[in-house]
C-alpha cells in the first residue's frame, strides 16, 4: 500500500530518485546548493525546529561543520585558542605574585577586575554567536577557557606573593644592622631592621619560652646575653619566633637554626597575619616567668639569613615557572580534546550515517519512499 506524503500534489507518492528531475552533473554550483537544501530540510524536519531557528544554506556553506564536507581546521584560530586562555593565566598569575602586586595593589586588582568583566562579556557573544552561527565552538570554547585562566591566575600568584614574595620584599626594604646587643638595645630601636647578627654572646633563653595556640601554635623565646641575669634596659625586646615548632605543656623551643652552634643571626618576622598571635604568645610568657617586655620585636633565628631571603625569591620564581608550564600542558589538552571532538560535529550529521526518511527539495522527495 503506498503510503501519502503531505506536500505531494493529490496525495500521489513522491517522486524517487529515479523519476525525480534531474540535476546536471556538470552544474557543480547547483548541485552542492541542491545538496545543502537537502541536508536544512531534513535536519529542520528530523529535529522539528522552530521557523525563527531555522538555519540558511548561506550559513551551511561556509560552516566548517557542513554534513558531508571535508573538516577543515584553520591553524590561526587553534593557536589563538591556545595562547589566549594561557596568556590570561600567565598575566593575573605574574601581577599577584610580584612586584606589580607589592608596590600596586590597588591597580592590581583594578586589571584583575577589568580581565574578570572582559571573560563576563565574552558569555553572551557566546550566546549569541551559538544562536547566529552554524559554527560557534571556539566562541563557546574561548568563553570556557578564557574564564579558567581569569580565575585560576590571581590564586596561584596570591600564593606565591603571600608565602615567599612578600615577605622577600620586605625584608629587602630593610636594613641589616650588625653587632646588636640585646643587653642594651632597646626594641622600639630596631624598628626597621630586616635581617640581624647579633654578637657572640647573645643567644636563645629555650628554658623561658612559651607559646600562643589559634589553629596554629606561635612559639616565641626571648633572645638573652650571658652578660647578665637580664638585659640592663629591664625590657625583653627581642624574641625568635616560628610556627608548629614547640612544645604546648612545657617550655621548648625547637625553631629556625635553634640548635646550630653559629646561630646568632635573625631574620625580621614580618607577617600581618603572624605578628598579632605572637604578642599575645610574648603576653603569656611575661605572665608565667615575671618578665616585661615593652616594645617586643619578633625573628626567625637563622645561620644565614642571607642565603635564605635570597631563596625565598627562587622559590617564587620556581613555583611561578611550574604554574606558567601546568597553565601550558592543561590549555594544550583541553584544546586537543577540544579539537577532536569538533572534528567530528559535522560527520555526526551525515545523511550516509542517517537511516532517515526521504529528503524533501522543491516540492520533490529524494530517496527512501518506502516503495517496495
Amino acid at each position: 500500500m503506498q503510503q501519502a506524503y503531505m506536500g505531494a500534489p493529490n496525495g500521489a507518492p513522491p517522486a524517487t530518485r529515479a523519476n525525480a528531475p534531474a540535476i546536471d552533473p556538470n552544474d557543480k554550483p547547483n548541485m552542492e546548493e541542491a545538496i545543502f537544501e537537502e541536508e536544512i530540510d531534513y535536519i529542520l524536519d528530523y529535529l522539528k525546529l522552530p521557523k525563527w531557528l531555522h538555519p540558511t544554506a548561506e550559513k551551511f556553506e561556509y560552516s566548517p561543520f557542513a554534513p558531508g564536507k571535508r573538516i577543515r581546521m584553520n591553524l590561526i584560530p587553534l593557536i589563538l585558542m591556545l595562547v589566549l586562555p594561557w596568556a590570561a593565566f600567565i598575566l593575573t598569575c605574574s601581577i599577584s605574585a610580584f612586584k606589580p602586586k607589592y608596590l600596586y595593589p590597588e591597580i592590581v586588582d583594578a586589571t584583575i577586575v577589568i580581565l574578570v568583566v572582559i571573560w563576563l562579556l565574552s558569555i553572551p557573544f557566546a550566546v549569541w554567536a551559538r544562536w547566529s552561527f552554524t559554527e560557534p565552538t571556539w566562541y563557546t570554547y574561548l568563553a570556557v577557557v578564557l574564564g579558567i585562566g581569569v580565575i585560576a591566575g590571581p590564586p596561584c600568584g596570591g600564593f606565591i606573593f603571600k608565602n615567599l614574595m612578600e615577605p622577600y620584599y620586605r625584608v629587602l626594604d630593610l636594613k641589616t644592622i650588625h653587632k646588636v646587643d640585646v643587653g642594651v638595645e632597646r626594641g622600639d630601636t630596631m624598628l626597621d631592621a630586616g635581617i640581624v647578627d647579633f654578637v657572640k654572646d647573645n643567644y636563645l633563653d629555650e628554658m623561658r619560652s612559651w607559646h600562643f595556640k589559634h589553629h596554629t601554635v606561635y612559639c616565641v623565646a626571648p633572645i638573652v646575653t650571658s652578660r647578665s641575669d637580664g638585659p640592663k634596659t629591664g625590657s625583653y625586646d627581642f624574641w625568635a619566633v616560628g610556627k608548629d615548632c614547640c612544645s604546648t605543656t612545657s617550655a621548648d623551643f625547637r625553631c629556625g637554626a635553634w640548635g646550630h652552634p653559629h646561630g646568632n643571626k635573625a631574620i625580621r618576622a614580618t607577617s600581618d597575619e603572624d605578628l598579632p598571635n605572637y604578642r599575645l604568645a610574648v603576653q603569656q610568657a611575661e605572665t608565667m616567668y615575671g618578665v616585661v617586655s615593652a616594645n617586643p620585636v619578633f625573628f626567625k633565628w637563622s645561620s644565614d639569613p642571607e642565603a635564605e631571603v635570597k631563596s625565598w625569591e627562587e622559590k617564587g620564581y620556581r613555583n611561578f615557572l611550574f604554574f606558567a608550564v601546568s597553565s601550558l600542558v592543561a590549555s594544550v589538552l583541553l584544546l586537543t580534546i577540544a579539537a577532536w571532538r569538533f572534528a567530528w560535529l559535522g560527520r555526526a550529521l551525515s545523511q550516509s550515517d542517517l537511516q532517515a526518511p526521504p529528503i524533501r527539495y522543491q516540492g520533490v522527495y529524494y530517496g527512501n519512499t518506502g516503495a517496495p
